[in-house]
């Protein structure tokens, strides 16, 4: 039978990180785990996580914080559906119920910044009736 081990760290704990991730290596008859990638990168976007930027066409794009978490979460989950509730609650870790206008606001700004010409396309597109997913492409 499997087990399974789900250890959450901080960034400033990325040396435990890194002597459990080596101490697992060395084991054979473990399966082979790879580290949370740094970076995620797509047509003209590289998301860097631990710095908290995010380039565009090699533009540095200024963000908030809630603009970038809310990218960040998406663009870790290409083609996957979230509603407005699921994003909430996974950005702002508080009951999603009523998050009112908040997450549309918030993927509405990343638009304007990231594809300024293109306000309901882009990397975030819109699944009427169901929520939002990233697309790898903003075409």
């Amino acid at each position: 039978m499997g087990k399974l081990l789900i250890v959450s760290i901080s960034d400033h704990e990325e040396h435990i990180f890194n002597r459990v991730m080596a101490a697992i290596a060395d084991e054979p008859d473990f399966d082979h785990i790879a580290p949370p990638h740094s970076s995620l990168s797509f047509s003209n976007l590289e998301i860097l996580l631990k710095e908290h930027a995010v380039y565009c066409s090699g533009n540095l794009i200024p963000m908030t914080q809630h603009e970038f978490a809310v990218l960040a979460y998406l663009a870790r989950h290409p083609g996957w559906v979230f509603s407005a509730s699921q994003i909430y609650e996974a950005v702002w870790n508080a009951d999603g119920e009523h998050c009112g206008t908040a997450v549309a606001s918030v993927i509405s700004q990343i638009r304007r910044k990231l594809t300024p010409d293109m306000p309901k396309g882009g990397y975030i597109r819109t699944v009427l009736g169901s929520g939002y997913k990233f697309s790898s492409s903003p075409f």
